[in-house]
């Protein structure tokens, strides 16, 4: 995992977290809001029914409360016709009073007439509740209400009521009468699935509108990420292209004070050495020393010359790239004892010197790698152009690791290791970079690489990119 993919997951985490976060919370609370929302709907439209009810028991009082209160009537002529009054009075599809002794016989049931006459103490509901019992003793006890399931007229079948009873102390009697609250069951249920669905909906958009600021958010981290990538790689590609330039021209200074300095100081002493075997011609004992001076003073001039080329060929500056080049590689394979197959166009003024240079050091880097790493024996090399590119391809027939191939085309990746004591695969890929150039490595048929180095020319003439910007970034640093 690469520094970017961690910056990343490190920039997204934290908002994935926070958006869960905000998530799980505005989905309990909405959840909970919901609930107590559904609970307070039905404990209003239950204390609504409820206050219906004691009207209704209120009303049932009222319409005997001249038969119980009168004194001259016999109790059992006033009860007769007090139950008769009850069990005429209705209302609504499913509402109807009764009437029950204290020890549970049934007076008065205008919708079940089979119960009445008969002791229903021990009556229980499918829930396993006492209803009589229970009637009676919520009467007494002044509550008066009292949920049970009871068989509902309009429907036949078995349902939730509320019951509200009174007992008149005078006749020992427990009047009662309820409403069936399926009706409400089912309006709840109604109202739970249709806050459901809201927040189901709400849910999606939460997780819609989450997953959009994640993907924003990881997006616009990308993007910065990206951007301060380019502008650092933009940075050092003109910091290293500006290095390379100044060691190009510490190159030319030293390779000139080697011509000019130490090897014309070499050439003087070796004429002088010439001049004085000349005068000891007679001196045997003096010829030996001379002569072996000689061949030493001769061996360092030419080493001079040797080093003061490589750091900087004035062939190159004398009589132009292709030539240069071609020197390069013959005397490489005089020196290696390597075949050399060599073919170069001249190139003209088609590259600037500094384009030329750049070109001349990855062909000098290209051959020092094959010698040192490919044990190759034969080396083709080739420079050639044409009307917007001047290509060189150099191709050997050594070994080489194909996994390396991926590693060193990718910029994120390249083999820094050489670039302590040379330039390095990574500097070549930088000396073709500067000038809006490509490198290529790429894997022989048979065996061995293809390196491939191909400078673009535009209006006739290569200059890098930004080169003034790269002084100033390098004057910054």
């Amino acid at each position: 995992m690469n520094i970017k993919t961690k910056l990343l997951i490190a920039a997204v985490l934290p908002a994935i977290a926070i958006a869960i976060a905000a998530f799980w919370l505005i989905q309990s609370q909405t959840q909970a809001l919901a609930n107590a929302q559904i609970e307070e709907v039905k404990t209003n439209t239950l204390n609504a029914r409820k206050a219906e009810l004691r009207k209704m028991s209120q009303l049932a009082l009222n319409s005997i409360r001249g038969l119980h209160e009168d004194q001259n009537l016999p109790t059992d002529l006033a009860q007769i016709r007090a139950k008769q009054i009850l069990q005429d009075m209705a209302y609504g599809e499913d509402g109807y009073f009764f009437v029950y002794g204290e020890t549970g016989t049934s007076l008065v049931h205008p919708r079940l007439p089979d119960l009445v006459g008969k002791n229903w103490w021990d009556l229980q509901d499918p829930n396993g509740d006492y209803v009589i019992r229970n009637l009676i003793a919520a009467a007494k006890s002044n509550s008066g209400f009292h949920n049970y399931v009871w068989n509902k007229p309009s429907t036949g079948a078995l349902a939730p009521k509320i019951g509200h009873a009174v007992f008149l102390e005078k006749w020992k009697w427990m009047i009662g009468t309820g409403l069936y609250v399926d009706d409400l069951e089912a309006e709840i249920s109604a109202m739970k699935s249709a806050l459901q669905t809201s927040i189901d909906r709400t849910k999606i958009s939460l997780i819609a509108l989450t997953l959009a600021g994640i993907t924003l958010a990881a997006l616009f981290t990308w993007f910065v990420k990206l951007s301060e990538q380019r502008f650092a790689d933009e940075r050092l590609r003109q910091l290293t292209h500006r290095v390379v330039e100044v060691q190009e021209d510490e190159r030319m200074r030293v390779s000139k004070e080697l011509h000019d300095g130490i090897s014309q100081l070499l050439v003087s002493a070796r004429y002088g050495l010439d001049q004085a075997m000349n005068r000891t011609k007679t001196n045997s004992n003096a010829q030996a020393p001379l002569m072996k001076s000689m061949g030493t003073i001769e061996t360092a001039i030419n080493e001079v010359r040797r080093i003061s080329m490589a750091l900087r060929p004035s062939v190159l500056d004398d009589i132009g790239l292709a030539e240069a080049i071609s020197s390069l590689a013959r005397e490489f394979g005089d020196q290696r004892g390597i075949k050399m197959e060599i073919e170069t166009n001249k190139v003209g003024k088609r590259l600037s010197k500094k384009a030329q240079t750049a070109l001349y050091r990855v062909a000098q880097e290209c051959l020092t790698n094959i010698a040192k790493h490919s044990n190759a024996t034969l080396v083709s090399l080739r420079l050639f152009n044409n009307r917007n590119h001047v290509h060189l391809v150099i191709v050997d027939n050594g070994s080489f690791d194909p996994s390396e191939l991926l590693l060193q085309n990718n910029p994120e990746t390249r083999d820094l290791s050489n670039l302590g004591t040379g330039m390095g695969l990574r500097n070549m890929h930088e000396r073709m970079d500067a000038f809006d150039g490509t490198l290529e490595i790429a894997s022989n048929v048979e065996s061995g690489l293809i390196v491939t180095a191909i400078l673009p020319v535009q209006n006739g003439w290569t200059e890098p990119k930004n080169d003034n910007d790269a002084k100033e970034q390098l004057n910054a640093a």
